[in-house]
C-alpha cells in the first residue's frame, strides 16, 4: 500500500536528512525584495549549514534550539516590512510555522524533548481554502462533475493500481546533469472543468516537457506557464527509466514501460526518471484527473504531499507558504514544519477586545490572546484545536530585512512608526442623508467609512506591520462594506498609466471579497460614484474565484447591483462573440487567495487601457470604453465587502465557516500609487487585451 511505501520512505528520508544534517549540508533560498530584483540568501538545519548572507562568515545563528533535519527549498520574497515564505513540505507534516529567532534565555526544552519558546510570536500556515474533489470510486460531488482516480480504477482501458502512481524518483532542485521539466497547462476550452465549480491549478490539462524549444512553442499556443514541476537526468542511463505520454479522444497520459505501455496507442517517450530514490530526490507521482465535462488528463507531482494535495484537494490539508509581518530591521526567521497543528484562540485576534455573544466570537486583543498560553506564546492563524502542541520536525533559518519605501506618488506600509491620524467623526455622505449604521471618520491623512456594520463591532488599526480591518454586517444580513481612501489624489491620462498596489488576504466568496476603486468623485466613494466614473477591481464568486474588473459610468455601485465587468478568463472570436477560442493563460486566482496569505493585486490605468498583475505576474488586459473611465485626477480607494454573512455558503472551509462565518478580518498591507508610469512588460500574444463588457446580474 502505498501508506506504508510513504512512510517507510520518510523514515530513510529521515535517517539521510540527519546524516546530511551533521555534514552541514546547506539549502539555498532566494529572497526577493519584491520589485523583481533578488539576492542570494542562504536557509539551513538547527544543527548544521549557513545562515545569512553570501559574504557572511557562515556561522549558524548561536542558538540552543535543538537539532532538527533540514527544511528544503525555502524561499522568501520581501516586500517593505513583510515576508512571504515557500517551502518544499514534508509528508509527516500537519502545519507549518514562522518565527523570529529568539534570546537563547527564553528557549527552554522539557525531558520529553518538548520545546517552548517564552513571548514567542508564532505565524502559522493553517490550511489551504479550496473545495475537495470526488476520490476513485465514490460519488461525484452534487456541482462538480470531476473525480481524482488513483487506486484501483479503470483509466479509460487500463486498471491501475495505488502502487503504480509512483512513476519513479526525481531531483527537487536543479543541479549538474538535470534538467528542468516544464509543466505547461493546455489553452483548449475543453482542457479545463468550466462548467462546474471543481477548478484549480492542477485541474487543466497538461504537458510536461524538457525542451526549451517545445515549451517557447507551447507559449507561444497560449499555453499557461506553471513553471518548474521537478528535475530529471538530462540523459538516459542504466539507472533511469522512461516515462511516455500518449492521448487519445478522451485524455492524455503518463506512464513508464510495461503493462499500461502496452494498452496505449501512439506513446511518446517524454523524459527519463530515476527508478530509485537518491539523495535530493522524491518519487514522482501521477493522479488522473477524470474530467466528466471536457478532456481528463495525468497530473504529475513531485513528493507525497503534494501528491495528496492533488489527489485530495480540500481544505484538510496545509499550504505550503507562509507570512511574516512587521520587521524593523535585519532578523534571522526560523521557518519549522510541525507534528501538530497551531492551535487556535478562543475568538479571533484584534486590535480591540469585545465578548462573545450568541452570534459572533469573542474578539482578542494580542495580550489576551497570550494570557491563555502558558509560556505566553501567540498564535497568529492557528487553526487546529485550542489544545494542540506542535512540535517541529524540520527547520530552517532565513536572514531577511526590511526593504525601503518603494518609489510611488504615495505608499503606505502600515510600519511601527506609521500612524493613521487622528480620526474626527463626519456626515457619512449619502445624499438623501440617510446615515443608518453608516459611520465615517476622517484624518489629516486617510477618509474612512464602514456601512452597514454593527455599531460596537468595527474596527481599524495597525497590527502586526499590517492594518487590520475587522467588523460584522448588521444582523449578519446586509450588505456590509469598508472603505479606505488617502486624501492624495492620483492622475490618470491618456499617454502614461496610473499604478495601483494593495496586498491582501483575500479568501473570497460571492458575499465576502476585497476591492480597489479608481474614481474621479471625492470620498465617500460609495455615495459619490454615481456622479461620475469609476474602475472596481476586486476578487469575486463562490470557488472558482475570479479576478475581474467593472467599469461603472455615472451609476451605483452595490453588492447585488454591479457594474459591467470583463471576462478575463477566456478569449472570444472577435467575429463571433458567443465562440470560444481559448483560455487565458493566467493563475488560478482561487490558489492564490487565503485566510492569512498576503495576495498582491496591482493595476496600470490609462484613459484607454488596464493592465491587471496578480501576485506579479501579469493577469489580464482590458481596452476599455470611450465613457465610464475616469480622466484627470482621481481618487484610489481600498476596500472590503461583507453581505449578508449569514448566508455564506462555507461548507467546504470548516476553519473559517466555524471562525469567521459572520466576521471580516482583512490585514491590508503595503498599498500605494504612482501616476505617470508606462505601461508594465506585456506579451500581447500570449495575454491579449479584451474590450467585451457584460452587464451583471448580481
Amino acid at each position: 500500500m502505498l501508506a506504508i511505501v510513504a512512510r517507510s520512505e520518510n523514515v530513510a528520508k529521515r535517517a539521510l536528512l540527519a546524516w546530511l544534517f551533521a555534514l552541514a549540508a546547506l539549502v539555498t533560498a532566494c529572497v526577493d525584495n519584491g520589485n523583481d530584483v533578488g539576492s542570494q540568501l542562504l536557509a539551513s538545519s538547527g544543527g548544521g549549514g549557513v545562515s545569512g548572507d553570501p559574504g557572511a562568515s557562515g556561522s549558524l545563528p548561536a542558538t540552543t534550539l535543538p537539532p532538527l533535519p533540514r527544511l528544503t527549498g525555502v524561499r522568501a520574497s520581501v516586500s517593505g516590512d513583510s515576508v512571504s515564505i515557500s517551502f518544499e513540505p514534508l509528508a509527516d507534516a500537519v502545519d507549518y510555522r514562522v518565527y523570529a529567532l529568539p534570546q537563547n534565555q527564553d528557549i527552554s526544552a522539557a525531558a520529553n524533548g518538548e520545546v517552548t519558546i517564552r513571548n514567542a510570536v508564532y505565524r502559522c500556515a493553517g490550511n489551504r481554502e479550496v473545495p475537495p474533489v470526488a476520490l476513485d470510486g465514490s460519488p461525484t460531488i452534487p456541482g462538480g462533475y470531476m473525480k481524482t482516480l488513483v487506486d484501483g480504477q479503470d483509466v479509460n482501458g487500463y486498471t491501475r493500481s495505488l502502487d503504480e502512481a509512483t512513476l519513479g524518483h526525481v531531483y527537487l532542485e536543479s543541479g549538474k546533469d538535470r534538467v528542468p521539466v516544464y509543466a505547461l497547462g493546455d489553452s483548449d476550452p475543453t482542457a479545463e472543468n468550466e462548467f462546474y465549480f471543481m477548478r484549480w491549478t492542477a485541474s487543466r490539462v497538461k504537458q510536461y516537457v524538457t525542451s526549451e524549444t517545445e515549451r517557447a512553442a507551447l507559449l507561444a499556443r497560449g499555453f499557461r506557464d506553471d513553471g518548474v514541476a521537478f528535475y530529471v537526468p538530462a540523459a538516459s542511463g542504466a539507472q533511469t527509466r522512461w516515462i511516455n505520454t500518449s492521448t487519445d479522444a478522451k485524455a492524455r497520459y503518463y506512464f513508464p514501460d510495461g503493462p499500461e505501455a502496452a494498452a496505449r496507442q501512439g506513446l511518446t517517450q517524454a523524459f527519463p526518471v530515476l527508478a530509485n530514490p537518491e539523495p535530493g530526490t522524491a518519487p514522482l507521482m501521477r493522479v488522473f484527473y477524470l474530467n466528466l465535462s471536457n478532456t481528463s488528463h495525468d497530473e504529475l507531482v513531485a513528493g507525497v504531499p503534494r501528491f495528496e494535495r492533488a489527489r485530495r484537494q480540500g481544505a484538510s490539508l496545509p499550504r505550503f507558504e507562509l507570512r511574516w509581518s512587521g520587521l524593523t530591521e535585519k532578523t534571522t526567521l526560523v521557518v519549522e514544519a510541525l507534528s501538530a497543528g497551531c492551535p487556535s484562540l478562543l475568538g479571533l485576534l484584534s486590535p480591540i477586545s469585545l465578548p462573545a455573544n450568541a452570534t459572533h466570537p469573542a474578539w482578542l486583543t494580542i495580550d489576551e490572546a497570550r494570557a491563555a498560553s502558558p509560556e505566553g506564546a501567540l498564535y497568529v492563524n492557528g487553526q487546529f484545536a485550542a489544545g494542540s502542541r506542535p512540535s517541529a520536525i524540520a527547520r530552517a533559518f532565513v536572514d531577511v530585512a526590511p526593504q525601503p519605501a518603494p518609489d510611488l506618488d504615495w505608499s503606505w506600509g502600515f510600519r511601527a512608526d506609521d500612524t493613521l491620524g487622528d480620526f474626527t467623526s463626519q456626515p457619512c455622505g449619502d445624499p438623501s442623508g440617510n446615515c443608518f449604521q453608516d459611520f465615517r471618520k476622517r484624518s489629516d491623512r486617510f477618509d474612512t467609512s464602514f456601512y452597514y456594520v454593527e455599531t460596537d463591532r468595527q474596527v481599524l488599526a495597525p497590527m502586526l506591520g499590517e492594518l487590520w480591518v475587522m467588523y460584522a454586517d448588521l444582523a449578519s444580513g446586509v450588505n456590509g462594506k469598508f472603505r479606505i481612501t488617502p486624501l492624495e489624489k492620483a492622475q490618470i491620462s491618456a499617454d502614461a498609466f496610473l499604478h495601483v498596489t494593495m496586498e491582501v488576504n483575500a479568501f473570497t466568496t460571492l458575499l465576502r471579497y476585497p476591492q480597489i476603486v479608481i474614481s474621479d468623485q471625492d470620498p465617500p466613494v460609495q455615495h459619490t460614484l454615481v456622479n461620475g466614473n469609476a474602475l472596481v477591481i476586486q476578487t469575486w464568486s463562490d470557488w472558482p474565484n475570479l479576478f475581474e474588473l467593472q467599469v461603472c459610468d455615472h451609476r451605483l455601485w452595490e453588492v447585488n447591483i454591479q457594474c459591467p465587468v470583463v471576462d478575463l478568463h477566456h478569449y472570444f472570436d472577435t467575429n463571433d462573440p458567443t465562440k470560444e477560442l481559448s483560455l487565458a493563460p493566467h493563475a488560478e486566482v482561487g490558489e492564490r487567495l487565503g485566510v492569512d496569505r498576503a495576495t498582491r493585486f496591482e493595476a496600470y490605468i490609462s484613459t484607454s487601457r488596464a493592465y491587471l498583475l496578480l501576485d506579479g505576474e501579469p493577469y489580464g488586459c482590458v481596452d476599455l470604453p470611450a465613457t465610464g473611465v475616469p480622466v484627470g485626477a482621481a481618487t484610489v480607494t481600498f476596500g472590503d465587502v461583507l453581505y449578508h454573512s449569514d448566508n455564506d455558503q462555507l461548507q467546504f472551509y470548516p476553519f473559517v465557516h466555524e471562525h469567521l462565518q459572520h466576521d471580516a478580518q482583512r490585514h491590508f498591507d503595503n498599498l500605494g500609487f504612482k501616476s505617470g508610469v508606462p505601461a508594465p512588460a506585456w506579451d500581447l500574444a500570449r495575454l491579449p487585451c479584451t474590450s467585451k463588457l457584460t452587464p451583471t446580474n448580481r
